[in-house]
């Protein structure tokens, strides 16, 4: 359930928490950016349009939300979209197939609670708040021609 993970280039745009809905879902967002020109146009002009990903940034009170797609190449950010580097570490990672985009329209504390619990089963260590961690980070890829839903939890190094 642990690996190394190179260094990764998130590209999509943030959202506050409090626009989690009252499902605990940010369907909204995710919607607004399938619908945004930019990011599609960024996709098909990098042979993306089969990637997305989201991304959970957490801080000791609060966490934003990031939709869009991870890359592991340098490449150009258009105008509208901004870019968060992830650093190369150790994940605990998990896959599931048969997966597709509404996996992303789940109560994230619903999909995130299940996922720190089975890393927790794995005997990987992790912080109660994720926000105290020096890789306060989750990351979802999701491939949409192969429906393969990868998890990634950032560790700190000494995991």
């Amino acid at each position: 359930m642990k690996r190394l993970q190179p260094q990764l280039t998130f590209i999509g745009r943030p959202f506050a928490d409090q626009l989690l809905d009252e499902q605990r879902t940010f369907t909204q967002a995710n919607l607004e950016m399938e619908q945004n020109e930019v990011f599609q146009s960024f996709l098909a002009n990098n042979n993306l349009k089969a990637k997305r990903s989201n991304m959970i940034v957490f801080g000791p009170e609060n966490f934003m939300y990031w939709y869009g797609v991870t890359v592991a190449k340098e490449i150009e950010v258009p105008q509208g979209l901004l870019r968060f580097v992830l650093p190369e570490t150790q994940v605990a990672i998990k896959q599931q197939n048969n997966q597709n985009l509404s996996f992303f329209s789940q109560p994230l504390n619903v999909v995130v609670t299940q996922f720190l619990q089975e890393v927790r089963d794995e005997g990987i260590q992790t912080y109660e708040n994720l926000g105290d961690s020096s890789m306060p980070y989750i990351v979802q890829d999701l491939n949409l021609n192969t429906k393969q839903l990868t998890q990634m939890l950032y560790l700190e190094a000494d995991n």
